[in-house]
């Protein structure tokens, strides 16, 4: 057993595999009671020495999938983990923090996938945060306000900046890391002022990007009208009487209005979902208001990534054997999503997409939600200026390959936190493990000197206005023109009114 004393007190974590680990450590009182929907408060110290060897509370799952979350549900669940090689005050170790996706609706922090081990023997302090999930996070109120959970990353990060020196830790080397919906949190506290300052580099993965060019963006207006909803749900708007409701009452009106169910004729997207962090002119500024100058962005997603949603099998969230693909994506289906996602375009994407209803349709959504608001944002963060980094996930596993999955979203996870199965599982080999050092090894260096690179030092390129690059990822890692493609490039030219073709 290992102690460390932070702020609020002494903690005592272990040590398993090389790295220590500490868990459960709150960061921010409870957010219950007068504290539900309030900013985060400070944490109470603790006489003696508080147990850090298990996972705090994860947040009341919203839309619970059924994953295991490696710990209960709470409402009180500002909780963070750390995992660090040393204990070291002045080791002054790179910092990185992730928060953790789930469409703001579920996950947690202390789910496997997340662990540290493997990171923290690569010499970073790593610390993994819970936050608030789905209205609890994201409700408007006009007198508590809102974005509650964009309050709780800064309250985690200002924890962090106190008190990761006794891990090891440098707070003045803070990467901010997260997919899907915790890349959106990253790209969102890049416009958040009170997070100035608290962190010097950010990562992307699958997210946190310009919405899609042809979906409307409701932007803090859609929290607004979905908590006035939630309001007449839970009998009126004042505030006290929302904050005395159970919370399971609140639990039930949040999935309700969450948006996860498509419209009839359509399949599920993450551009459906309401409960998200919005520029209110309170907590979030303006789209990149307060991106200083000096912090470097690695961002990029991977090739196959609507078939996390649009599943070879069946409908996302539905048990593969419940539902005839055949009966699902329908080439009604591919038109109907075509119009949705094409704008005025439809027509000249609808030519452009190849193979069966499914095929067309994975490609369309992967181009539509995540290919072409990447490619936009590489185009405004070069006009800007900035320091960034574009990557393609391309490597499909041999077990990716055998399920159609190919390279889906979320399937570079594994590979980043080192938790591929074990050598001679029929779903990885071992170019999958030479690929998990190659993408480790530049998450690591990019929190470590502000450049990624390859394991053999070759420094990946930054992303430019002319002749742009970005880092493809299969068997091996390599630098390539970026090469949008045709419909993701029709669906960029919505963006700036061009005609096409």
């Amino acid at each position: 057993m290992t102690q460390v004393r932070v702020e609020q007190g002494l903690l005592e974590g272990n040590r398993k595999r090389g790295a220590f680990r500490f868990r459960g450590i709150p960061y921010a009182a409870p957010p219950v009671g007068e504290l539900r929907w309030a900013a985060p408060h400070p944490p109470a110290p603790w006489d003696g020495v508080r147990d850090a060897t298990a996972f705090g509370p994860a947040a009341l799952q919203t839309a619970d999938n059924g994953a295991d979350l490696g710990a209960g549900q709470s409402e009180d669940c500002l909780y963070l983990n750390v995992w660090t090689g040393t204990v070291d005050p002045q080791a002054r170790q790179p910092v990185m923090v992730w928060i953790h996706g789930g469409g703001f609706l579920n996950g947690a922090a202390s789910m496997t996938d997340y662990h540290g081990t493997a990171l923290a023997l690569r010499g970073v302090t790593y610390v993994s945060v819970n936050y608030r999930l789905g209205a609890f996070g994201f409700l408007a109120h006009p007198e508590a306000g809102g974005n509650a959970a964009v309050q709780d990353w800064v309250a985690a990060l200002d924890w962090v900046s106190r008190n990761i020196t006794a891990f090891g830790g440098d707070p003045g080397n803070v990467t901010v890391f997260g997919q899907s919906a915790g890349a959106v949190a990253g790209r969102t506290l890049l416009s958040t002022p009170s997070a100035r300052g608290l962190f010097h580099r950010v990562i992307l993965q699958s997210a946190g990007f310009e919405p899609p060019a042809a979906v409307a963006d409701t932007g803090y207006e859609g929290v607004v009208e979905a908590s006035g909803r939630l309001f007449e749900q839970l009998g009126g708007s004042d505030l006290e009487l929302l904050r005395r409701a159970p919370a399971e009452q609140v639990l039930r009106a949040s999935r309700l209005l969450a948006g996860t169910r498509p419209a009839p004729g359509e399949v599920h997207t993450p551009a459906n979902l309401v409960w998200r962090p919005t520029e209110d002119g309170r907590v979030v500024g303006a789209d990149l208001s307060c991106w200083p100058e000096d912090v470097p962005v690695l961002f990029g997603h991977t090739a196959d990534e609507a078939r996390f949603f649009v599943r070879p099998g069946g409908t996302y969230g539905a048990p593969r054997a419940a539902a005839d693909p055949a009966l699902i994506y329908t080439p009604e289906t591919l038109t109907n999503m075509t119009t949705v996602l094409g704008g005025r375009h439809a027509g000249l994407v609808a030519a452009e997409l190849t193979g069966s209803p499914y095929e067309a349709l994975a490609e369309l959504v992967t181009a539509a939600i995540w290919a072409e608001p990447a490619l936009a944002s590489y185009r405004r963060f070069t006009e800007l200026g900035r320091t960034a980094y574009s990557y393609r996930f391309d490597r499909v596993s041999p077990g990716n390959r055998r399920t159609g999955m190919l390279a889906f979203h979320c399937v570079e996870i594994p590979y980043v936190f080192g938790h591929l199965t074990p050598a001679g599982d029929e779903d990885y080999d071992e170019v999958d493990a030479q690929v998990s050092d190659t993408l480790a090894h530049a998450w690591t260096e990019f929190a470590r000197t502000g450049v990624p690179s390859s394991p053999d030092g070759t420094p990946w390129p930054v992303a430019g206005r002319t002749a742009p690059q970005v880092t493809v990822v299969d068997d091996k890692a390599g630098s390539a023109p970026l090469n949008p493609g045709p419909v993701t490039e029709l669906l960029n030219s919505l963006r700036s009114g061009a005609s096409a073709g």
